[in-house]
């Protein structure tokens, strides 16, 4: 058995684990304040109030699919807006598929169905999921240090406003530094993934965009949760930055665990660990469930939508050469 293999094995069993503990963690804390958890006022306000928090996931994976045509035009590759958002859209679903990783391979695959070159795709692909982590670990280390007593808990000092404002700019440049290193230190695997050419350092400008397109999906989700808070369980404790720090706090820690199919387990017990003391935990159960159940239908959503601009796609392309007098 060679050292990776091992790596490999280690990594999945640590995973499987942390899974494992957190389930533990999720069940233990819901038989325990069930009593707490409010009951969902069904009336109407809420039914419109859970089909806006769908229709914002399904904003979120548009927001998705114009960052990657933005990442892709700096590699020289050009993708309609509509087909970037239907590859993008269609790929989601799979991320709730074991491993964690389905969507990233979907999202490869439906790409070079459409012409975009393998290598350029997942370039593209780690440069996005560089600035998402880099976004989310800012976002969600602040709601950390604001929201909770890091000293109680961690046992260890507040990091200084000027060590928390030097990483964040680390995070922020890491994907050219990436970039920058793939090409210096591997030129052979750049010009293989770049096509032919070394992969383009990204743009200042599709920097902006990108980062403050992952800011924006962030917020998104403080919004669906506040609507959630508000209209489903009745509760007004927190505003939406409150809840957009905390949530990306879960949310990063489950997409960040290699294994948790969409983060599946662990953003729900995060978010009742860490929402638990705004709203009060039986609420942030119920809010971690209703959650999961809005992103989970937001795309399927987009997945149908997806799907549709690709039979319309068919269909047009169909009657244009049945049209064509050759």
């Amino acid at each position: 058995m060679t050292q990776a293999t091992k790596s490999r094995r280690l990594a999945k069993w640590a995973s499987v684990i942390v899974l494992i503990i957190v389930a533990i963690y999720f069940v233990g804390a819901a038989r325990q304040h069930i009593d707490s958890i409010p009951p969902i006022r069904w009336d109407l306000a809420a039914w419109l109030a859970l089909m806006a928090t769908v229709l914002c996931m399904f904003v979120n994976l548009v927001c998705g699919g114009l960052m990657w045509m933005a990442l892709l035009r700096d590699q020289g590759v050009r993708l309609p807006a509509l087909t970037a958002f239907r590859i993008v859209g269609m790929a989601q679903v799979a991320k709730y598929l074991p491993g964690n990783v389905g969507h990233l391979v979907g999202q490869v695959t439906l790409a070079s169905a459409a012409g975009v070159p393998i290598g350029v795709s997942v370039t593209t692909m780690l440069i996005s999921t560089l600035w998402l982590v880099a976004t989310g670990m800012a976002m969600g280390g602040a709601g950390l240090l604001i929201y909770l007593d890091a000293t109680a808990v961690l046992d260890v000092p507040i990091p200084s406003t000027p060590f928390m404002a030097a990483l964040g700019i680390a995070l922020a440049i890491s994907p050219w530094v990436a970039v920058w290193l793939l090409n210096r230190v591997l030129p052979g695997l750049s010009r293989r993934l770049g096509s032919g050419q070394m992969v383009a350092l990204p743009r200042f400008g599709t920097a902006v965009a990108v980062a403050a397109g992952f800011i924006f999906c962030f917020f998104v989700f403080g919004v669906m949760l506040k609507l959630q808070a508000t209209y489903l369980f009745g509760v007004n404790e927190g505003n939406v930055l409150t809840f957009t720090l905390m949530f990306t706090s879960a949310w990063i820690a489950g997409y960040l665990l290699p294994g948790a199919p969409g983060g599946l387990g662990v953003r729900e017990a995060l978010v009742v660990a860490l929402l638990g003391s705004v709203v009060g935990t039986g609420t942030a159960i119920g809010l971690s469930v209703t959650m999961r159940l809005a992103t989970v239908l937001g795309d399927g959503l987009a997945f149908v939508v997806g799907y549709s601009l690709k039979w319309l796609t068919e269909i047009t392309g169909a009657q244009r050469r049945l049209g064509d007098p050759s």
